[in-house]
């Protein structure tokens, strides 16, 4: 038998747990009732989109039903991988399409008391890609988050070609830029993928990086040349989006991308000058979004919301 002096080491070690980590520890009452899970935090990412977790309802009859529930299903959803009625079974979090913080619950059906809470964050966590090169390259095998990604190119001669396409894991392929003569400026990858390959093809000194869509800003912009906006979040209104270029040549065209649902909405089409209004865009409160521009010039992009406009350098 454990001696006295023993087991008032357990219990002290046992409080002293539940104040650090907030773990029901019931090692002074081993036969009370409560809800067992496996972690109190959850972080989810396009690296980790889904998670299992282990749940069980200790110390109770048998036919004890649990449920689950979620503060806010945008961020993340909750499904039983195999429901039980007592002992260990699992649920599996799926990341939803806002990034954020939620609070699951774990509770018992009959005794909504008996209960634990787990805090899930849904995050962004994605590479940087950077390359160099002095003429073509094929670049092989990257594992890229499925998020969307900006490519900014800096090619140095004024004369020669500068080619980039790229090829995802299940074979689609797409022309990314085409131009001759000196070029700085970004486009867009709408979701990166698994075993994505990039071809260079360029008759000089060059630079690419291809950076996750992360930052927030807000939904009015202006900016020069091909740009990539960073996200925003809708609003659950209609707006009238006025578009303007100020280039006498080229193209001057203008989408919006759906992050949550990769959906493209072109704003604006045109040659040169431009000053044209696309009405009732409408953004989803639930969905976050942001623009690809293509201009040789000076633009706008307003959704008339009075926003402060970002520059996009």
């Amino acid at each position: 038998m454990k001696s006295k002096k023993m087991i008032s080491k357990i219990v002290s070690l046992s409080l002293v747990l539940s104040m650090i980590f907030g773990m029901n520890v019931f090692a002074a009452d081993p036969n009370a009732a409560y809800v067992d899970i496996s972690t109190d935090h959850i972080d989810l990412s396009p690296q980790n989109d889904e998670v299992k977790m282990n749940v069980a309802a200790k110390n109770m009859p048998e036919g004890t039903e649990l449920s689950v529930s979620v503060a806010d299903a945008n961020i993340c959803t909750v499904e039983w991988v195999d429901l039980k009625e007592h002992g260990y079974t699992q649920l599996k979090y799926k990341r939803g399409g806002v990034l954020g913080e939620t609070m699951v619950t774990v509770f018992v059906k009959d005794n909504p008391a008996l209960s634990r809470q787990i805090k899930v964050t849904n995050k962004d966590v994605a590479d940087t890609y950077y390359y160099e090169g002095n003429g073509n390259l094929d670049i092989y095998g990257l594992n890229m988050a499925p998020i969307p990604y900006q490519i900014a190119v800096q090619y140095d001669n004024a004369n020669g070609y500068f080619g980039l396409t790229y090829n995802e894991g299940a074979g689609d392929s797409k022309v990314l830029l085409n131009k001759v003569g000196s070029y700085a400026g970004s486009v867009t990858l709408e979701k990166g993928t698994n075993a994505t390959t990039f071809h260079v093809k360029a008759a000089g000194h060059w630079t690419m990086t291809l950076t996750p869509v992360l930052s927030t800003t807000t939904k009015n912009f202006a900016g020069t040349g091909d740009k990539v906006s960073g996200r925003f979040k809708g609003d659950g209104e209609n707006h009238d989006v006025y578009c303007a270029n100020y280039a006498g040549k080229g193209n001057y065209i203008v989408w919006l991308v759906d992050i949550n649902d990769n959906t493209k909405t072109l704003l604006a089409n045109g040659v040169g000058t431009y000053g044209k209004t696309k009405k009732k865009v409408y953004l989803s409160e639930y969905h976050s979004y942001y623009i690809s521009v293509k201009s040789e010039s000076n633009w706008t992009v307003d959704f008339g919301t009075g926003e402060a406009v970002t520059t996009l350098n």
